[in-house]
């Protein structure tokens, strides 16, 4: 008799340590995984348009959401956007993409040489078509558009390691910036990341910055980060997608995909790099993003720099990673204060000379 309650005691604890072991490496696939399915994150993916880029990254969202009309192109019109692809090695030597746009209008193109460049880095499971929607507001603001594939992402190498938020990915977007300062010497970079984006980009630009001191030179002139992550974990624990379990199974969750992913959140958190920003740096959010809340953005804020902390904006309109599309005049507004706070001699060369005509 105790033979037979000893085995169904044991069963029971086996079935419920298996359970507690799929569900946490559940979790921790939502975490590296996430957004699309298993095959786009293993293998160089087919650029498309899917619902979420139809209704929310290329949308008008400036009477609320889901859009039905684009704010300038639609996400298929911007597929066959003029520009050239290129690719660049990364530390680990995989290859990242990116795709420098002809945004450049007629009226722009004697000093194309002088314009700054916009660079765009895309958030978890998105691609460099996260970016091409920006292809006519850069033209207005005066900037040529550059958008690359974070590893992992669209047509940049995938190692099938998932999403790291920011530890491995700031390594393509430093590739990046200096394949940039090779190709277009002398051209002043605009960088904005959004969500993992921006993780990635504080991490990137403290790397940079931190180099560029040594040497007395100067590729990034001003960050823009569009609700930026503090840290993995301070997601997690906030977001208002995050599964109702303890916080303890969550952080087992977290630790599980770090070491999936090869990394060590801890080490790499972009809370940490905000303080090494040497330059204006606007942070935008929406009251209404579903992932990221702007007080866990504000984390960020504290971070970086006082005198470096140029405008804090939360808009009542617009979405996770869409903040421009629910206001697009003022957004587009904000960045020309931007570029003329940090470079107040050097103006953008604006189509027509004229400003933000963003939603007309």
């Amino acid at each position: 008799m105790r033979s037979k309650l000893t085995l169904f005691i044991a069963a029971v604890m086996t079935f419920l340590i298996a359970v507690f072991a799929g569900a946490l490496f559940y979790l921790s696939d939502l975490l590296i995984f996430p957004f699309k399915p298993r095959e786009k994150w293993t293998a160089v993916e087919t650029i498309e348009c899917s619902k979420w880029m139809d209704e929310w990254a290329y949308a008008d969202l400036t009477d609320g959401g889901p859009g039905k009309k684009p704010v300038d192109l639609s996400c298929q019109d911007s597929l066959v956007l003029p520009g050239q692809s290129f690719y660049v090695n990364n530390s680990s030597g995989e290859r990242i993409h990116y795709k420098v746009y002809d945004n450049i209008a007629p009226e722009q193109k004697p000093a194309s040489d002088l314009m700054p460049l916009f660079l765009h880095v895309h958030g978890v499971s998105g691609t460099h078509m996260h970016g091409a929607r920006y292809f006519k507001m850069a033209q207005r603001l005066g900037f040529q558009l550059v958008a690359m594939d974070l590893s992992n992402h669209g047509l940049s190498d995938h190692n099938n390691l998932g999403a790291s938020y920011g530890c491995r990915e700031q390594h393509d977007v430093v590739a990046v910036i200096n394949a940039l300062k090779e190709q277009f010497p002398g051209r002043r970079i605009l960088a904005h990341g959004t969500s993992m984006g921006s993780m990635a980009l504080l991490n990137a630009s403290a790397t940079v910055m931190t180099e560029e001191a040594l040497n007395n030179s100067k590729s990034i002139y001003a960050l823009v980060l569009e609700n930026p992550i503090p840290s993995v974990e301070q997601l997690t624990l906030n977001t208002p997608k995050k599964p109702n379990v303890p916080q303890s199974f969550i952080a087992a969750g977290v630790w599980l995909a770090g070491k999936r992913a090869r990394v060590d959140f801890n080490s790499c958190q972009p809370v940490d790099a905000a303080p090494k920003v040497t330059v204006p740096t606007y942070i935008l959010n929406a009251v209404n993003d579903d992932i990221v809340q702007p007080e866990v953005s504000a984390q960020v804020v504290a971070a970086i720099p006082k005198e470096n902390v140029f405008r804090v904006k939360v808009f009542n309109k617009g979405a996770h990673s869409a903040v421009w599309n629910g206001q697009p005049r003022e957004v587009e507004q904000d960045l020309l204060d931007l570029w003329k706070t940090a470079l107040p001699t050097v103006p953008a060369v604006p189509a027509s000379g004229e400003t933000a005509k963003a939603g007309q």
